[in-house]
C-alpha cells in the first residue's frame, strides 16, 4: 500500500477515493489486512441497505457474506472504471434479485426487528412494551419509522431499491444509475414516483410535512 490506514481512515472515506484505490490495489496484491479494512469499512452499510431491500436479518448476512466472498475471488479482475462500493452495491442487488427469483418468495418479509434510517436494530416487542413510558415525540417517530419501512415494502421493487440508495446509503444519482446499469433520468423518476407514493400515503395517514422529514 501506499501509505498505511487507519479504521479512522478508512471509516471517513468515499466511494472512489485516493484511500479507497489505494486499498483495492493492495488487495490486488494479496493484501489481506486490506481486504479486512475494505469489509470494516463496508460490511455495516452493506448490511443496512441489503435488510431494507430483503427484510431479514439473517439472509441479508448471508447475502453480504457472500458479496465479500464473490469480490475476494474476483478482486485481481477488478478495473477501476468506477467507485468500488459501486461495484459492491452491483454484486449485492444482483445476489439478492437471484435470491428471491429462485425461492419465488416476496421482496419483503416482516419480522420481530428492523433496521431504523440510521443503522439501529428496533425491536418489536421492546417497542410495544415500553410504548406506555414514552413521550408522545418517541411514539410518533416510532409509528413514522414504522409507517415508512411498511409503505417501502409495498413499492415495486424498481422504485424500493433505488430509494433505499438514494436516501438510506446517500448514492449520488451517477453511482445508482451505474449499479443498476440505468441511465440518470431513469433512475430519478423512479425516485421521485416512489417518494411521491410514499409522501401521498403518509400524509394520508395524518402525518404533517415537519413530521415527513426528509421525504420529498
Amino acid at each position: 500500500m501506499e501509505a498505511t490506514l487507519t479504521q479512522a481512515d478508512v471509516g471517513s472515506m468515499e466511494g472512489g477515493s485516493a484511500e479507497e484505490a489505494s486499498l483495492v490495489n493492495a488487495c490486488k496484491a494479496g493484501d489481506q489486512s486490506a481486504f479486512n479494512l475494505l469489509v470494516w469499512r463496508w460490511e455495516r452499510p452493506l448490511f443496512n441497505f441489503t435488510y431494507k431491500y430483503v427484510g431479514d436479518a439473517q439472509l441479508a448476512q448471508d447475502l453480504v457474506q457472500e458479496t465479500f466472498v464473490r469480490v475476494l475471488r474476483s478482486i485481481e479482475r477488478y478495473e477501476h472504471r468506477g467507485a468500488f462500493s459501486t461495484w459492491l452495491y452491483q454484486i449485492a442487488v444482483n445476489l439478492c434479485r437471484d435470491h428471491f427469483r429462485k425461492k419465488k418468495l416476496p421482496m419483503v418479509s416482516l419480522h420481530d426487528y428492523y433496521t431504523t434510517s440510521s443503522g439501529d436494530r428496533v425491536y418489536v416487542q421492546d417497542r410495544v412494551e415500553d410504548e406506555d413510558a414514552r413521550s408522545d415525540e418517541a411514539m410518533a417517530a416510532s409509528r413514522r419509522e414504522e409507517m415508512v419501512r411498511r409503505l417501502l415494502a409495498g413499492l415495486p421493487e424498481e422504485q424500493r431499491v433505488v430509494i433505499l440508495m438514494k436516501e438510506y446509503q446517500a448514492l449520488k444519482f451517477r453511482e445508482i444509475a451505474e449499479v443498476l446499469d440505468l441511465p440518470e433520468g431513469t433512475v430519478k423518476a423512479r425516485l421521485y414516483r416512489g417518494l411521491r407514493t410514499m409522501r401521498e400515503q403518509l400524509e394520508s395517514s395524518g402525518f404533517t410535512a415537519s413530521e415527513l422529514g426528509g421525504m420529498r
